[in-house]
């Protein structure tokens, strides 16, 4: 079995026994104190939920209406109740429950276990399970947007990645949904009803974000009056999200990597040291390996960060999901009492050849767009013009003014045009790098700590670059060794 059980009760840590019973069946289990928080999570379309287990007493009003919004908006998902005032309910409200399921034990009792386990089997092998689920992701992007590219990732496999309580890298070119994607794990996981902030690195200069992540005592600095609590206190218990972590600076870098080793912050001006229990995930669209090459991102902070890797796709690369997609935001944005235009066939193929460089974002503004101009043809002929002058982004080659071949001003493609091969690239780029460390290295005569702060670059990354393109100190002269 495989799937993520709600397990509601006001003290979840009693129901250990039972949540390693269903773990070991292959589900995940998400621990809530409440039916309305339950209720909360349930109202996600994107959430794929195999069963709901409930262990509180339904003595409140507001109990009774979640668990009516539960069944209603749920048909096909199982509940299962072990709570003794049910009994006492009005048999119409009992009747009115589908799927409803009364535990004659209590949760930890073997005959529950093992009745829980039954009808979470028997819900998918009537098939009544699998019908919810393939509703449930045939909307997941046309009615939230909260899974781009779902298609690469199984359900089961976000399951896990948001029930492990461990770091996530997520990559993805901008607009894609990296927040969105960060924010359906966080909605798996445990910490789900728990805090969870998004920092962006790239908005902030550096002193703001060590202000923002890490607070700061009244005192601290100039303008600062009052104490304030950073978002690593704020998110206790809960997640962060830190946005475009490739952008932030190298010296915050290492006091990040002090938190996630240690689990301790140290506010501003403070030599108070803070306890926090925070999963931390990241997401960028700059290519991490290369920021390290350049000594802009630190590697060791690259692998505390990169326990789960999870690359998010363009959308011109999850063509199949266009349209629906398109659709959605076109309902979501919709004046109350008006009919949605319809997309019509030439729009339609005008999307589809469109590459989209700006992703979702860029879909959900010319939907907008379509909604003043109420006129598929005006748009269409928008989106040909712009196909014939956007080149998406995994397709621009830089331009080369270098003679990349034969060393006589003329280019090695033999009759291929203007067509540079990534071996033409390599070859350039290294050329390029290697004539800019020698003219430093000139320039501070040999210096090479003075040199790599010429360059701006860490000098343990300008040491490695000296030795990727052996670069050598021979006699005075300062040759480039073979």
């Amino acid at each position: 079995m495989a799937g993520l059980v709600l397990l509601i009760g006001e003290n979840p840590h009693s129901h250990e026994p039972l949540i390693q019973c269903l773990k070991s069946d292959g589900l995940s289990v998400l621990p809530v104190r409440t039916l309305p928080d339950a209720l909360m999570h349930l109202r996600n379309p994107a959430l794929v939920v195999a069963a709901v287990i409930s262990n509180v007493g339904m003595r409140r009003q507001q109990d009774l209406d979640a668990m009516l919004e539960i069944c209603a908006s749920r048909p096909h998902l199982p509940l299962i109740l072990a709570v003794n005032e049910l009994y006492d309910l009005h048999s119409e409200f009992r009747t009115s429950i589908r799927g409803l399921h009364i535990l004659k034990t209590p949760l930890e009792h073997p005959d529950s276990q093992r009745a829980i386990r039954d009808v979470i089997e028997s819900a998918r092998t009537s098939n009544s399970l699998d019908k919810g689920s393939e509703e449930e992701r045939s909307g997941i992007l046309a009615s939230d947007l909260s899974s781009p590219g779902i298609q690469q990732y199984s359900e089961s496999f976000l399951s896990r990645v948001g029930m492990a309580d461990v770091p996530v890298l997520l990559h993805g070119e901008t607009g894609v949904g990296k927040e969105v994607m960060a924010r359906r794990l966080c909605a798996y996981s445990a910490r789900a009803n728990k805090p969870f902030l998004k920092l962006n690195c790239a908005a902030l200069p550096s002193e703001l974000i060590e202000s923002e992540l890490f607070g700061y005592e009244k005192g601290a600095f100039t303008g600062a009056t009052i104490d304030k609590p950073g978002k690593f206190e704020l998110a206790q218990g809960g997640t962060i999200l830190l946005d475009e972590i490739g952008d932030m600076d190298i010296r915050l870098q290492a006091k990040l990597l002090q938190v996630l080793q240690d689990g301790e912050v140290q506010p501003l001006g403070s030599r108070r040291i803070v306890k926090v229990d925070v999963r931390v995930m990241a997401a960028t669209h700059r290519d991490l390996r290369r920021g390290i090459e350049d000594g802009a991102f630190r590697e060791d902070l690259y692998y505390r960060l990169n326990v789960i890797n999870i690359v998010i796709p363009p959308l011109r690369e999850r063509p199949q999901e266009i349209i629906p997609l398109a659709e959605t935001l076109l309902r979501r944005h919709l004046p109350p009492g008006t009919a949605a235009p319809i997309i019509t066939k030439e729009l339609q193929e005008a999307m589809l050849g469109y590459s989209w460089p700006g992703n979702v974002r860029e879909v959900e503004n010319v939907m907008r767009r379509y909604l003043v101009y109420q006129d598929a043809d005006v748009l269409a002929r928008e989106l040909q013009k712009l196909s014939a002058s956007v080149t998406p982004a995994a397709e621009k080659v830089p331009e080369l003014s270098l003679a990349t071949g034969n060393g006589n001003g003329h280019s090695n493609d033999h009759g291929g045009g203007n067509v540079v091969t990534m071996d033409h690239l390599e070859q350039t780029s290294r050329q390029a790098e290697t004539k800019l460390l020698l003219d430093a290295l000139g320039a501070t005569r040999w210096n090479r700590r003075q040199a790599a702060a010429q360059l701006k670059i860490d000098y343990k990354a300008f040491l490695y670059k000296l030795q990727k393109y052996g670069i050598v100190e021979k006699g005075k002269r300062g040759e480039v060794g073979a």
